[in-house]
């Protein structure tokens, strides 16, 4: 098997080991709520709450990549700290739609689900 049929059989065996996460993601109520143009107020506010959560557990993992690539010599450094300032703008817009809405992002508990993605990006040493 040649290098590119080696990435396609390892990217498939990914996505299937990962299938019923990807399913839960992309067929979500509110996703098809979105698509469908029916969301409720109360759905919006906790996709809101939880991404922002979801967001904040991106940064260090983000981060745990940048630091890789501080010790070798790689040009994918600019490409990660362009992700981390538009993280940083992403968490702004949190602060302020949940100020808006009245959500109190301190008090949010992350539900099943994004803890199970925090896992899944946590870093291991």
């Amino acid at each position: 098997m040649d290098g590119d049929g080696v990435e396609a059989s390892t990217t498939a065996a990914w996505i299937e080991r990962h299938q019923q996460m990807y399913e839960r993601a992309t067929r979500h109520p509110f996703t098809v709520s979105i698509r469908d143009g029916t969301i409720d107020l109360s759905t919006f506010k906790r996709w809101l709450s939880q991404d922002y959560l979801f967001v904040r557990e991106f940064i260090a993992f983000e981060a745990s990549v940048l630091l890789k690539c501080c010790k070798q010599e790689s040009s994918d450094m600019e490409i990660i700290l362009g992700g981390v300032a538009s993280l940083s703008d992403e968490l702004s817009w949190f602060k302020n739609e949940a100020a808006k809405w009245g959500i109190d992002l301190a008090s949010v508990s992350p539900l099943k689900s994004n803890m199970e993605y925090h896992r899944f990006i946590s870093v291991k040493h």
